[in-house]
Formats: structure tokens, sequence, C-alpha cells
């Protein structure tokens, strides 16, 4: 099971890459930040280096190659006016609905002809092994604590 559950994640991994090389025209990251505001919506730039484990730094120049390339926009935050969201822009969004129907026209190809029964049970593991996953994760971040931080507990 888990050789079949790695290949998988392989076969989207290498759909997502061709996608970003030969069509988007972009790197990998990109196309995983984008895929994160299509699947999240707008992020700011500090959620969106959460989600992608990069500093605020690396983020800040992500978000400036995806608005460049028109895959998205800056926009006002809606209650905190010293906020950017990062957003898809409508061509992305639109990119992003082609390239993630095309995956679940691939996916259904196979899933859609397996008794209900069968559904049932790929639908019940893949939601458990998500939430296993995403939960291992978030157990494993830790917090960001600057420098200045870790002095202020130092015992004087």
């Amino acid at each position: 099971m888990a050789l079949a559950v790695r290949d998988l994640v392989l076969a989207v991994e290498r759909y997502r890459g061709h996608a970003a090389r030969g069509h988007l025209r972009i790197g990998v990251t990109e196309t995983v930040a984008l895929g994160h505001l299509y699947v999240n919506g707008p992020l700011t730039a500090s959620e969106l280096a959460a989600e992608l484990t990069i500093t605020s730094a690396s983020a800040t120049e992500l978000v400036d190659r995806i608005e460049q390339a028109g895959y998205a926009r800056r926009v006002p935050h809606p209650t905190d006016r010293r906020k950017r969201l990062i957003s898809l822009s409508d061509h992305g969004r639109d990119e992003f609905s082609r390239i993630y129907g095309e995956l679940g026209e691939m996916l259904g190809e196979v899933y859609h002809p397996m008794p209900p029964a069968d559904q049932r049970l790929i639908d019940q593991f893949i939601t458990e092994a998500s939430a296993a996953i995403n939960n291992r994760v978030r157990a494993d971040a830790k917090p960001q604590t600057s420098r200045r931080a870790l002095n202020d507990q130092t015992p004087a």
C-alpha cells in the first residue's frame, strides 16, 4: 500500500512539474504556491511562507515572480489595512482550474468505474491519510522565535 501511495504522489508531482515547465513556464515552487492560493484562497505573504516552509524574504521574492508572470496579484486585506493578501489573478485561476480539471479527469478515469463501496473506501482512506499527514506537519511545526525573544528569556 505504501508503495502505491508513493507512486501516486510522485506521479502527481511529475504532473505538477510538467504543468509548471511546459505550460505555465514558471518554477515548481511557484506552481506549488499558486496551488495553495487556488485551494485556500487569498493568503498573506507570511501565511504563504508558512505553507511553503520558506522565509518571509523568499516568499516576497516568490510573490513578485508570480505577480510579474500574471498569475497572482496583491490586494488589500479586508480587515487590516497594513496587510496585503496574495490572490490568484483571473488568469491564474483559469490556468489552475484547467490544471486541476485535467488531473481530476485522469483520476476520474480510474475512480468512476469502481464500485461505489470501493469509492467510499478510497474516499475514507484519502481523507484519513490526509488528516494524519496534516496533523503531523502541524505538530512538528515549530513557531519561528526571534533571537531577541530568546535573549529576553535568558536568566540574567
